[in-house]
């Protein structure tokens, strides 16, 4: 693996894990110090992560980790909404033996409530699980989708929007799909996923609704996420709530 490729994949863990907050600004020279790299697998990284729309580079300036905001997030959830049913639907005719054990194993995992070690095993047992979902599918297209959004979602997840413990749901509906991918179900996968998004989505909202009253890191007093703009001058807001109904 090249220096370029070592350090596109662990920059990228690194903004997905939220170590390097959204909105932070990264020099050429910072990034080679902390990373132990030269400027030239740098660039080459940061290139690749800016056409993937992790990284915003402005001329003269600098790189910026892209920012967070609801309204990507609430976009992100309906794309889920979407493309999660109709792989798991796939599994159901398609899984084999093998990845039907790979899906029980990350859908039994249940995090402990404010443990972040144990939530943050989560979300990696999380992504396993509907990815491998969509691999089972045989669709490699949706395989690339599904992993794609996932990957961005978790962005805000690591950020701590997980303030109430929703283990015993999670694991009751990761279960329950996974059970009729199993049993070769493909209606009642298709049924059980989009309940599970939807219910998603709703805690989601939920979520939002309590950071007003509880900020967090990365959030301001008014449940929106909140990020430097990249001349720092100001802190900047998305002015979009969470879609109510939700």
């Amino acid at each position: 693996m090249t220096s370029s490729a070592r350090l596109y994949r662990k920059l990228k863990q690194d903004i997905i894990g939220c170590v390097l907050s959204p909105g932070k600004s990264l020099s050429e020279g910072e990034l080679g110090k902390r990373y132990k790299t030269s400027r030239t697998p740098v660039r080459e990284a940061c290139r690749n992560l800016a056409n993937e729309g992790f990284i915003t580079i402005i001329p003269f300036r600098g790189y910026f980790v892209s920012p967070l905001t609801v309204a990507e997030f609430n976009n992100l959830e309906e794309v889920q909404l979407i493309v999660d049913p109709a792989a798991a639907a796939l599994a159901a005719e398609r899984a084999t033996p093998s990845q039907i054990t790979q899906m029980e194993k990350s859908a039994r995992y249940k995090y402990k409530s404010k443990v972040k070690e144990s939530y943050y095993r989560f979300l990696e047992e999380n992504r396993s699980l509907h990815v491998g979902i969509a691999t089972a599918s045989g669709n490699n297209h949706l395989v690339d989708i599904v992993s794609n959004v996932h990957t961005r979602l978790m962005r805000y997840f690591y950020l701590g929007l997980s303030l109430h413990s929703f283990g015993s749901e999670l694991v009751e509906e990761h279960c329950s799909i996974v059970e009729a991918i199993k049993k070769h179900k493909p209606d009642e996968a298709r049924k059980l996923t989009h309940q599970h998004i939807s219910n998603t989505i709703r805690r989601s909202s939920s979520l939002f609704r309590t950071v007003r009253n509880n900020p967090i890191d990365g959030l301001d007093g008014e449940g929106q996420i909140q990020y430097r703009s990249v001349n720092h001058a100001q802190t900047t807001t998305e002015s979009q709530t969470a879609r109510p109904g939700r």
